[in-house]
């Protein structure tokens, strides 16, 4: 969860306590389906964790145009799903990345090379209800992405291939509360029943909305004035970030009180911690790593990016730059890489960047440090990122104009 230069915010005041860095985390191997209700030892590389991949026998309504498979275009066909990843490129990020370029309005897939590979809108796009660009994160079938546009309230299917709108919730413009209307929406994801979760961060409320019959689940009831957090009386202080996991609990952050907590399909809360200092950010967008760590960005400047233990607050690894070119401005999500680096969108820098934990050093960027554009190698205020594990982008070339 991002925001874009200048765009109001809640007020957030960090309560985490300050914790000592111990040392760079050595992160836990691919396969602990519920570590994160359960301590455990770390050991090998970092994972991503995703949600066991089904094929929902519906996904579009509303604002629905073609199919999100359809032909590839001339692009790769899904082959692989983050379970079986294609081949690993050599250097330190392995995948492309796609990008959320906010300010651009626009969403992008750049492989290792720094080549853009694929682009939405693309040339034969038209208006749609929302603009992409807030957040992006693949669908479980990898054929379609969801994106959110928090000014505009709305949250959009975009097929991969197609390039079309296949879904979309709100109104456009509209922003409100109640049964169609969300307010701030942030970090929508389609779960493997095809159904969406989103943050609806003004409304303090998480919802799961169903393609075909609108909001099916609401956690968080209202609340007047600031909203407070404490999600086992059913307070949702704003919100940012809804992460799920393969057994579908929801890791969530809250921006009220800097909390996280672990949340189980039925609304239960397994465990909600004090995220650590942040040094005058707030919390945003949690990842749960496969040992049972938590990976989290502080929203700030100089932002930080820290791993800590949630059954003891105990901070791991953290990397807070205060000066010079490695410093950050408002990161907002952080992904492992299977390699063991750390990939994040460092918003108000302009761009993506990769870090080594072994060495705290940026060794991959992804635009121009603090320049803000469109053209190539740049971007504007990118405020999310997911990897692309189901096609093979090695030894692509675009097909000939015809």
């Amino acid at each position: 969860m991002a925001r874009r230069r200048g765009r109001s915010r809640p007020t957030a005041r960090v309560l985490g306590g300050t914790f000592a860095v111990l040392a760079v985390a050595v992160l836990a191997v691919l396969g602990a389906r519920t570590a994160g209700r359960h301590a455990a030892s770390a050991g090998g590389a970092a994972t991503i964790v995703r949600p066991p991949v089904t094929q929902p026998a519906s996904l579009a309504s509303g604002a629905s145009s073609g199919s999100a498979a359809g032909t590839t275009a001339g692009l790769p066909a899904v082959g692989y799903s983050p379970s079986s990843p294609p081949p690993a490129w050599p250097g330190p990020l392995p995948y492309p990345l796609l990008i959320a370029d906010s300010g651009n309005d626009r969403m992008l897939e750049v492989t290792p090379a720094k080549q853009v590979v694929w682009q939405y809108p693309g040339p034969a796009a038209g208006s749609g209800p929302g603009v992409p660009g807030d957040d992006a994160f693949f669908t479980p079938d990898g054929a379609s992405i969801v994106t959110n546009d928090e000014d505009a309230g709305t949250i959009l299917r975009i097929g991969f291939y197609t390039r079309s709108i296949l879904w979309h919730f709100g109104v456009a413009g509209d922003l409100g509360g109640g049964s169609n209307l969300l307010d701030y929406p942030d970090d929508a994801y389609q779960l493997a029943d095809g159904n969406i979760i989103v943050a609806d961060i003004r409304n303090c409320r998480e919802l799961t909305i169903s393609p075909t019959a609108g909001i099916v689940q609401t956690l968080g009831r209202a609340q007047s004035g600031y909203c407070q957090t404490d999600p086992a009386a059913g307070l949702y202080g704003y919100p940012n970030g809804d992460t799920p996991q393969p057994d579908g609990d929801i890791l969530m952050s809250f921006i009220s009180g800097d909390r996280i907590a672990l949340i189980a399909p039925d609304g239960t809360v397994l465990w909600n911690v004090a995220a650590p200092d942040l040094y005058g950010g707030y919390v945003s967008d949690a990842q749960l790593l496969a040992d049972g760590n938590v990976l989290v960005c502080g929203y700030g400047s100089p932002g930080v990016v820290l791993i800590f233990q949630p059954q003891t607050g105990q901070v791991v690894w953290q990397y807070h730059v205060t000066s010079g070119p490695g410093e950050l401005d408002h990161p907002s999500l952080a992904l492992p890489l299977p390699n063991g680096n750390i990939a994040l969108n460092d918003d108000r820098n302009d761009r993506v960047v990769v870090i080594d934990p072994s060495t705290n050093q940026i060794v991959w960027q992804y635009g121009q440090t603090a320049v803000a554009g469109s053209g190539p190698g740049l971007l504007n205020t990118p405020d999310g990122i997911d990897v692309d594990l189901w096609r093979s982008w090695q030894g692509w070339s675009p097909p000939p104009a015809a």
